[in-house]
């Protein structure tokens, strides 16, 4: 559940939904509270300036009396009026108040404290008794229309303080916050299961329908097919990947005609193999005798004797035909390798030892180019000094006029090659060798590139065409593989890559 695409979306939306909505929420609120104080300020300044006046009307007409009963009767009448009050500015004692039993005392502190450090002040909030007020503190100026009563000593007579009282103003904010914390929360729910809804709809159901498809044609149904309705994203894959599955389909009825090609081809190659065993065996024998009967002729004739050179002959063509006969045992009934730890290189001396002679004398230059760590591996030393053997005569004989056969060994990291998936998958270690045989001769002829390794294909005059066949061979029992690239008039590469297996691994 937790690892679900579902689960992953709807997570990253609720948290993203629950930032924005509170976020969102937030500032309505704090926008709204603002705009509410802001009220109750402008509020304040209004009631403030128009008491100022009343009090400036009732002084004018020298009706101080009338003073005190204006005040009361101001509270009274408005709901929100919480306190009004005239104090001393020379001491803070309040000479009129709304209340008249704070007549004679003195103001509060903190009003106090404000009228001396900025005199007239804009409003502000104070909280009196535990309850909250918006303040506001107005000069009552000695006018020269008051010189007459007052005289010109004082410059300021009084100060108003008028306190408003915030309690319908917090009832208010407290029940929008309230209202709007429940009107996000319904919208949050609305938003949040209509995007449920459509994730549902619109992609967890078709990811669901792909997903079973995908299982079924893992449990071996290659004719499943995904919808591809509607023509958005998802459809646009599922239709890309019936594509890919009707190309799957195809190559693996190709893979399949091939294996059964592969394996009408192995059983009439065993099938052959037995009959060439067999025929081998039958001439071998008699081969022999004619052999041995030939040469006790000719030990019985004289050096000068014509007869001499036929019987010579026959012996050629004789050997001839045993080395024939011995090339399709090998082939029909090979012999198990023997692996021991050997080292490559040194296969490949004995192998160029044994065809320098018909090298320089066909003028091919061999060159080496073997590198320093060449490690051990486990190996038939005999038979792949045969498969090297084969190689470097083929070489020899694709240059009839002379040329270079280059052979080289490294062993790199199996990671660190550019190869066919297919070689590497094969190569069972991490290290491999590459050994490879370039000749400057004439190159392959394309079509005949398919047929290089089959029994017994060969475009030369004499030979068996199983040398590369049984080279091939080889190289698979040793859990390597040899590959061919050819240009004509260009020359010919075989390649062959070999595992490095310790002694105490399996080949």
């Amino acid at each position: 559940m937790f690892n679900s695409l579902r689960f992953k979306i709807i997570t990253a939306v609720f948290v993203m939904l629950s930032l924005i909505m509170t976020v969102a929420t937030w500032r309505n609120i704090r926008s709204t509270e603002e705009k509410l104080l802001t009220g109750q300020k402008e509020k304040t300044v209004l009631l403030s300036d128009r008491i100022s006046h009343g009090i400036m009307v009732l002084m004018l007409q020298n009706k101080w009396g009338d003073l005190q009963n204006m005040m009361e009767s101001l509270v009274t009448d408005a709901t929100e009026l919480e306190d009004i009050k005239i104090f001393l500015p020379d001491n803070g004692v309040i000479v009129v108040s709304s209340n008249p039993d704070e007549i004679g005392e003195k103001i509060y502190p903190r009003d106090m404290n404000i009228f001396k450090e900025v005199g007239e002040s804009e409003v502000f909030f104070i909280e009196k008794d535990g309850k909250e007020y918006t303040s506001k503190l107005k000069l009552i100026k000695n006018l020269p229309v008051c010189h007459r009563c007052h005289g010109t000593n004082k410059e300021v007579l009084g100060v108003l303080d008028v306190d408003i009282s915030l309690t319908k103003v917090s009832k208010a904010i407290k029940e929008f916050r309230k209202e709007h914390l429940i009107e996000s929360i319904v919208g949050f729910l609305i938003l949040a299961g209509t995007f449920v809804l459509v994730i549902v709809v619109l992609i967890e159901r078709p990811i669901i329908k792909m997903i079973r498809v995908i299982r079924r044609i893992e449990n071996g149904d290659l004719s499943a097919r995904m919808e591809e309705e509607p023509k958005d994203e998802l459809g646009q894959m599922a239709k890309s990947f019936n594509r890919m599955l009707e190309t799957v389909e195809t190559a693996n009825r190709e893979v399949e005609s091939c294996h059964a090609e592969q394996m009408r081809r192995a059983a009439k190659l065993a099938s052959l193999g037995e009959i060439i065993s067999g025929i081998a065996h039958e001439i071998k024998n008699p081969l022999t005798g004619i052999s041995c009967a030939v040469q006790v002729f000719q030990s019985e004739m004289n050096d000068d004797d014509g007869k001499k050179a036929i019987t010579s002959e026959i012996l050629s063509h004789i050997n001839r035909l045993d080395v024939t006969v011995k090339a399709l045992l090998n082939y029909a009934k090979p012999k198990p390798p023997a692996f021991l730890p050997y080292k490559v290189n040194d296969a490949l001396d004995k192998a160029i030892f044994f065809v320098y002679t018909e090298a320089k004398k066909n003028n091919v230059i061999i060159d080496t180019d073997i590198k320093s760590d060449i490690p051990e591996t486990m190996m038939d030393s005999d038979q792949m000094q045969q498969v090297f053997l084969n190689l470097i005569i083929n070489a020899i004989q694709a240059m009839p006029t002379g040329g270079n056969l280059r052979i080289s060994i490294s062993s790199p990291d199996k990671e660190d090659v550019e190869i066919d998936d297919r070689i590497k998958e094969h190569l069972k270690s991490d290290r491999i060798l590459i050994i490879t045989f370039e000749d400057t001769g004439g190159g392959i002829d394309p079509g005949f590139m398919a047929s290089v390794f089959d029994p017994f294909f060969t475009k030369k005059s004499k030979g068996t065409g199983l040398g590369l066949s049984i080279s091939q061979r080889i190289v698979h029992e040793h859990g390597g593989e040899i590959t061919l690239s050819s240009e004509v008039g260009k020359g010919s590469v075989f390649t062959i890559y070999l595992p490095v297996i310790s002694g105490g691994e399996d080949v």
